[in-house]
């Protein structure tokens, strides 16, 4: 379960059917996205026969810190409850840190992912971006070195990208990101569809007349192809939530196929936000 991906829907330039935008090249980040801390509920939206999942229930809490001008940090916890068909719960304990430097050099990340005490996922390492490519230095699962094109975006860069085809009016999207989820050796494609701007709200914390839009990610494995007798690609992994102009997140739908997880959010705060000119 790919659960690192709620961040950044985390969210890009794009592969163009007509009229989208050509990818662009990594820019340097700006203050869009407002520290802040917010918890989410977690159950279960919809689950398929011979999914293996029938309830779940649980929460995310998720914390942004930092700047352009500084980097960004991010710390994100989800602990679930998960049952199968046989009735038998499972507790899932996700957890990951992040940093992302604000000129788009540096990423380092940390994740780990336990079921039932047992630790079944564990990703370390930093993704260094230079004038050619991006090297990606692992110490966990393995030690490893992987090198990626320099196109590729961090996940801040992602969602800054999301933002601004958001604000310009596109309503698509396409690049290749990296987040160091899974193995965290490699990139993945990821496609944007973004609806109209929704009306304003008034009545909450870092979101009231906030500009804000319904967006749905698909993330593709860049290792598999186009499945036989489909004729198309279809996602290994789908988000959907509605994004607000400063990087605040809700309404999260978090598709995996056979069964999905809502997250509703419950709480949110403002956390300080450092002086940066950018």
């Amino acid at each position: 379960m790919r659960l690192s991906r709620f961040i950044y829907l985390t969210l890009l330039p794009l592969l163009a059917p007509s009229g989208a935008d050509a990818a662009q090249a990594p820019s340097a980040l700006r203050n869009d996205i407002a520290p802040h801390r917010a918890v989410y509920e977690i159950s279960l939206a919809r689950s398929e026969s011979g999914s293996g999942v029938s309830s779940a229930t649980g929460r995310m809490v998720f914390e942004v810190t930092g700047s352009a001008c500084d980097g960004y940090k991010m710390r994100q916890r989800m602990v679930v409850n998960i049952g199968d068909e046989e009735g038998n719960v499972g507790l899932l304990d996700f957890r990951v840190s992040t940093f992302e430097s604000g000129d788009g050099s540096l990423y380092t990340f940390d994740s780990r992912t336990e079921m039932n005490d047992e630790v079944v996922e564990s990703v370390e390492g930093e993704a260094r971006r230079g004038a050619t490519a991006i090297e990606v230095s692992l110490k966990q699962p393995t030690e490893k070195k992987v090198t990626l094109d320099s196109g590729v975006l961090f996940p801040s860069q992602h969602m800054q990208a999301i933002i601004d085809a958001a604000v310009a009016n596109r309503n698509f999207i396409s690049t290749d990101i990296f987040e160091g989820a899974g193995t965290g050796d490699t990139s993945d494609e990821a496609a944007t569809a973004i609806g109209h701007a929704l009306a304003l709200s008034t009545d909450s914390p870092l979101r009231s007349g906030v500009r804000h839009w319904p967006v749905s990610v698909g993330y593709f494995d860049p290792a598999k192809r186009i499945e036989e007798g489909l004729g198309e690609e279809l996602p290994s992994y789908q988000m959907s939530f509605t994004l607000y102009e400063n990087g605040v997140t809700s309404d999260l739908m978090m598709d995996y196929g056979d069964y999905a997880l809502s997250g509703s959010l419950q709480k949110i705060e403002p956390l300080n936000s450092p002086t940066c000119s950018r």
